[in-house]
């Protein structure tokens, strides 16, 4: 009997000690913070993650810096840097422009980049896609699409979107148009799990609207949110496919200023963020209202929010959807933008665009708003990060002084139902880590759910360190 006692006994001081938090620090390595972009980190395991960047500059002096190249870093299990890997982009054709054009990891060993080059001298354009494998090592590129242009100052403009549900990828090319030549678009939607063309169509537009933005559904259609040309405040989305090429009509009083879609049971749905025609602008705000849009019934559902609480709000980023049963719940993201004052030096300063408030909203089986919870202020523009596991959330924001008892960035936990916040504390040097170190983009965090770690790089300029914290989800 006082055997059972003792071995269980150690059988739970065993599990309690697996079970304690632990933080790994990875060893410094260094970035070039002034050329690249798009810093996430993707395909992590239990062994291995990679962080992605990419270089987008152009430059005469070729031979000096690196001016187009795609950058996969391999860390190991502790976020020290084993290796990296590079993929030179650029035709060395003098007169070729290129441009990234976006990322995203495909599955658990796949990452695919786009880019575009074009030339003026051959009035051409061409999308090219990367794939990364960490089986392989390397980036395999390959041709996707080959537009003709005017010239390099009219060769009009190539978008990448991604759907919501990472299966498909959509090329739009909006070509440069003039009366004579209309409004002609090129669409191509992929497959990313077999990097296939879903389908690829020549797409004509009326010329009496113009396009504002675009998004993809998770059943790989293209919807386009399109103004009135010249100074009439109309608005109208289009959804076009392989086999359709439809308007969705909406209340003519309201107007969607950014599109997102999501699909519940297997219907795709669309939210706009945007005002109605007679609200009053908030500041420089349009973000007034949510319009919660089923496609397949053209049924609108319109919520008031006070998302337009920033002055000369810019963006709405969509951080992360969840959908449990009838609700959806969404975490968004502000952005605002300044406009620093000119100098002796600098006439024309370009304006500063930066992360703001992060809110979860969530959305009841009709499409209203039901819950609306506003995630503290963002002095330091820092992005929003959503971590699910069952029915709770981990949330990564900034919380003032007061909120908690504390200041800084934190994690906080959420019931789903409920949504109501709880700090989580870390004991690591005598400091919340969480407050200690903070998250400096969503895109650099990564939970692996196999080793319950969590991982974050810390990133100050050109050094980087990235911390695991084991034991995260309890």
């Amino acid at each position: 009997m006082i055997k059972q006692i003792i071995a269980s006994v150690m059988i739970t001081a065993s599990v309690c000690a697996f079970a304690q938090v632990k933080v790994v620090e990875g060893t410094k390595f260094t970035t070039d913070d002034n050329l690249e972009t798009d810093a996430k980190l993707v395909l992590a395991d239990d062994y291995n993650s990679y962080m992605f960047s990419a270089i987008n500059i152009d430059g005469l002096m070729r031979n000096v810096f690196p001016h187009k190249k795609l950058l996969m870093r391999k860390l190991d299990q502790n976020g020290s840097l084993v290796d990296t890997y590079t993929q030179d982009y650029a035709n060395k054709t003098n007169g070729v422009l290129h441009n990234y054009l976006g990322s995203q990891q495909i599955d658990e060993d796949r990452l695919v980049a786009f880019t575009e080059e074009y030339f003026g001298k051959e009035n051409r354009k061409e999308v090219f896609q990367h794939v990364f494998s960490k089986k392989t090592g390397s980036f395999t590129t390959k041709s996707i699409a080959k537009y003709t242009i005017e010239s390099a100052n009219k060769s009009g403009t190539t978008y990448i979107v991604f759907s919501e549900n990472g299966k498909y990828a959509a090329v739009f090319n909006d070509r440069y148009s003039t009366k004579k030549t209309g409004n002609v678009n090129d669409a191509l939607v992929i497959d990313l799990r077999t990097l296939t063309p879903l389908w690829n169509k020549e797409i004509t537009l009326s010329s009496d609207y113009v396009e504002k933005s675009l998004t993809l559904t998770n059943s790989g259609k293209i919807v386009l949110l399109r103004k009135a040309a010249g100074w009439k405040e109309s608005y109208k989305m289009e959804m076009v496919s392989n086999t359709e090429d439809k308007d969705l009509p909406f209340d003519d009083k309201y107007i969607p200023e950014k599109l997102y879609a999501i699909s519940k049971d297997d219907n795709d749905y669309l939210v706009t963020f945007g005002r109605k025609n007679q609200a009053v602008k908030m500041g420089g705000s349009t973000f007034g209202t949510v319009m919660f849009y089923d496609i397949k019934s053209g049924k609108a559902i319109i919520s008031n929010t006070n998302l337009a609480g920033a002055q000369d709000m810019s963006d709405v980023k969509v951080i992360k959807t969840i959908i449990k049963g009838d609700e959806v719940l969404m975490a968004v993201q502000q952005e605002t933008v300044s406009r620093p004052l000119p100098t002796a030096m600098n006439r024309f300063p370009d304006p500063v665009y930066t992360l703001d408030v992060g809110v979860l909203m969530k959305f009841n089986k009709e499409g209203e708003v039901k819950q609306f919870v506003p995630l503290g202020s963002n002095p330091s523009g820092r992005r929003v990060q959503v971590i699910e596991s069952g029915d709770n959330l981990y949330v990564s924001a900034f919380y003032p002084k007061g909120t908690f008892g504390n200041t800084g960035f934190s994690m906080k936990t959420f019931d789903f139902g409920s949504l109501t916040p709880k700090e989580l504390t870390v004991d690591y040097k005598g400091r919340n880590f969480f407050q200690n170190y903070g998250f400096t983009d969503g895109n650099l965090v990564q939970f692996v759910s196999a080793t319950n770690k969590l991982l974050f790089l810390d990133k100050d300029g050109k050094n980087v360190q990235v911390f695991s914290v084991y034991n995260f989800v309890k």
